[in-house]
């Protein structure tokens, strides 16, 4: 969180440092006013620059040192692949979002990150996973072992698969519900229609697997004793939902056929981040950097005319 919070204050302070100008009069003279008193543009700038300014130049640095490597290498990140990883990532958050109640604008906003700066965050970071891919290697007997090592640490609890539709009304739900009992309409075709959830409703909202737990949501999901049944309505902190059970499985240690090939992109992810740690750390070791300014605590201000 304490990292989330510098780097959101380094793209917020790169924007400011980017636009202002005030020195030129592109910019107003004053940022507020208290009272009828001035704050003036340049200070907010320059109070600024004190806090976190060290911080803000930090990580311009590492974006330009990263840059350079990726661009020394021939390495690129194409749109349509930064934005398939962006949306991956918004996804995780959004399809937990039913049960934590966070969903990715709310996630933003918590680590204090804007969308562009999540985007150039993701940016860098896949231009230094391509620096590193020839070095990620993980071996079938490597997928073997870890599975002998760690058969208990794999047991998995009771899962259910289920499907849901969410909506922001309660009578709405309701009727919906009674439409799906009845037969009137399909809970695929209601899902399409009428869900608020952009990542399910398109499939027929079908959510997943889920794991026991005391939120309403993971309650009312085991509550359901047959494949095919649909749950009461229930409220949760996203609005109102209606379930139906998929599939259940019980907990157990899964065959090695069935937990192979996520076995082998985990270790691959492991592999991966620490060698761009260690990317990271080389490139900076390498590169010659000179810095021309320091950054200290903001001047006093002036004291007003008369006083």
């Amino acid at each position: 969180m304490k990292r989330a919070r510098v780097l959101s204050a380094t793209l917020i302070l790169v924007l400011l440092l980017s636009t202002a100008a005030w020195s030129q009069g592109d910019t107003p003279q004053n940022a507020a006013s208290v009272n009828g008193e001035a704050i003036a543009y340049k200070d907010v700038v320059q109070a600024s620059l004190a806090r976190v300014g060290e911080q803000v130049l930090d990580g311009m640095i590492i974006a330009r040192v990263i840059e350079q490597a990726a661009a020394k290498a021939g390495l690129t990140v194409n749109k349509d692949e930064l934005d398939a990883r962006c949306v991956a990532a918004e996804r995780q958050v959004e399809l937990k979002a039913p049960v934590t109640g966070i969903n990715f604008a709310t996630w933003l906003q918590m680590n204090q990150m804007t969308a562009d700066f999540f985007r150039q965050s993701i940016y860098l970071t896949i231009l230094l996973e391509k620096m590193v891919a020839p070095n990620v290697n993980v071996t079938h007997q490597m997928v073997v072992d870890y599975y002998t090592r760690n058969r208990e640490k794999l047991r998995q609890p009771d899962k259910v698969k289920i499907a849901h539709i969410c909506v922001s009304d309660k009578a709405k739900a309701e009727e919906l519900r009674s439409q799906i009992v009845d037969g009137k309409i399909a809970f695929e075709q209601a899902a399409k229609e009428n869900s608020l959830d952009p990542w399910t409703k398109d499939i027929g909202g079908e959510f997943g697997y889920i794991v026991p737990g005391e939120d309403p949501f993971q309650q009312a999901a085991f509550a359901l004793t047959r494949d095919g049944e649909i749950s009461p309505v229930i409220q949760t902190k996203m609005g109102y939902h209606i379930l139906k059970r998929l599939e259940f499985q019980p907990s157990g240690i899964p065959p090695f056929e069935d937990v192979a090939d996520s076995i082998q992109r985990a270790l691959e992810r492991d592999r991966v981040a620490h060698l761009v740690t260690d990317k990271k750390r080389e490139l900076m070791d390498k590169a010659k950097i000179e810095r021309y300014v320091t950054f200290g605590p903001p001047a006093p201000a002036e004291p007003a005319a008369g006083q």
